[in-house]
């Protein structure tokens, strides 16, 4: 009797450890496509897909363009789907600012992952992982 169970034991355990690495795998090959739709107008940068980026990263479009506009320095606005900075930005400039958001407000720190979310507590903001449960202090923008 004792060796029907163990092996009933044996092949759960298998079952749980093979849906457990086939999770694993699929967390790490999900990636995001940061591709902004740059349009200079006189002097204006505008952000054309800037929803659509906010939207892929996860997060509220007024944080990311709190985000922008205080590391450029530039005033700028939200208008729907787009977003204006007074001023011209460069291309590579304002793919550098996406990409240092990404790494700062949107991945995991601890494993790498990239669902996660802001979450406030008191006067503290934490970004807190919904795959392994890390809870890291983030900047007030």
């Amino acid at each position: 009797m004792e060796l029907a169970s163990r092996e009933a034991y044996e092949k759960m355990l298998d079952r749980v450890l093979s849906r457990v690495q086939s999770s694993r795998a699929d967390r790490g090959e999900r990636t995001i496509s940061l591709t902004p739709e740059i349009i200079h107008e006189h002097r204006q940068t505008i952000i054309a897909n800037f929803k659509q980026l906010a939207d892929a990263l996860g997060r509220e479009p007024q944080h990311l363009a709190r985000f922008i506009f205080k590391e450029t320095g530039r005033p700028g606005t939200l208008d729907g789907e787009r977003a204006i900075l007074s001023g011209r930005v460069g291309d590579e400039e304002l793919g550098k600012l996406l990409q240092l958001y990404f790494k700062e407000f949107v991945k995991c720190p601890v494993c790498g992952g990239i669902d996660t979310k802001i979450v406030s507590e008191k006067r503290f903001r934490f970004l807190v992982c919904e795959i392994c449960g890390a809870k890291t202090p983030i900047r007030k923008i």
